[in-house]
């Protein structure tokens, strides 16, 4: 189904894209991503996209639709979005909030599927399924997945194996405290702000710091958000991912926020992307924001 022929189709009403490869645990991010869309009243768009191989000749690219690849897609598509309408059908009744959920099915790279829903559409994010404790979704078995945290210009939020979703009481903000960072706490207040649970942001440096960025960060905060339940926590180490672990697994961290910064000095200092070794083996869910997000494009929650 081609893209531009069915974005009419999808509600406008701010919207969380699930990405499905149609895995057991694919499942249970969808089920989480459900009912984390029923707690901020939100849509469902449940999207498929697929990479048919380069070298099968037997595809006739000019031609549409493609068989087996969009028939397959769209029918088990069709399947999960039933599955899941028929849940909120058993759970949800009288009055209680009850998502849209469609569905999507395309082939193509990902983060410019991504992103073309993202301008067309309230997105407020994109979720993705890791398989298991060590090993990613499949999504991001291959280098161009990648491209979807690298690239997208909406968060992309990562959920560990089988984690089911209760309201948040504690986010985590891991940050580098730059004026960025100030405009996607205010954003995270506002998700906060549903269950009334408590931000705690954190910093890690190698060695003790001064003190004056984060005194600069805070002095910030009350002028420009008016959120009471934040809080702050330093950390000190040479290994920012096993901080952030540390933290997630210590601090009852029910959703752990992070920008990703792609060569910059803070990740540099630590040997590397600390956003991909946090999204290779996730304890706790990620939400992670472009690392260019600028206050008019950030999600609304």
């Amino acid at each position: 189904m081609l893209l531009a022929e069915t974005l009419h189709e999808f509600c406008d009403m701010k919207t969380i894209l699930v990405l499905t490869d149609f895995s057991t645990n694919a499942d249970y991010v969808a089920q989480y991503a459900l009912r984390f869309a029923q707690e901020i009243g939100a849509n469902i768009l449940l999207c498929n996209i697929y990479q048919v191989p380069a070298d099968d000749d037997e595809i006739d690219r000019t031609s549409w639709p493609m068989q087996p690849y969009e028939e397959n897609s769209n029918n088990d598509l069709g399947a999960q979005v039933a599955q899941l309408k028929s849940r909120l059908d058993t759970e949800v009744s009288g009055d209680g909030f009850k998502p849209e959920v469609n569905q999507y099915s395309v082939e193509g790279r990902l983060s410019d599927t991504v992103n073309q829903l993202a301008a067309s559409h309230d997105l407020l994010m994109a979720v993705i399924s890791a398989h298991s404790a060590d090993k990613i979704s499949e999504y991001f078995d291959a280098d161009h997945a990648w491209d979807v945290i690298d690239n997208a210009a909406i968060p992309v939020l990562v959920i560990p194996y089988q984690v089911r979703f209760k309201p948040f009481r504690i986010i985590g903000f891991g940050t580098i405290m730059n004026y960025t960072d100030m405009n996607i706490l205010e954003s995270l207040v506002g998700l906060a702000s549903y269950s009334n649970a408590e931000i705690v942001v954190t910093n890690i440096a190698p060695e003790k710091e001064l003190g004056n960025p984060v005194k600069q960060f805070f002095t910030q905060i009350p002028g420009k958000i008016n959120y009471h339940r934040i809080v702050y926590q330093s950390m000190i180490g040479n290994n920012a991912a096993d901080c952030l672990r540390e933290f997630c697994a210590h601090g009852d961290v029910d959703l752990l926020a992070m920008v990703h910064q792609k060569d910059n000095f803070f990740e540099k200092l630590f040997g590397g992307s600390i956003t991909r070794k946090m999204a290779k083996k996730p304890n706790k869910p990620i939400l992670i924001f472009p690392g260019s997000t600028v206050k008019e494009t950030l999600s609304v929650f």
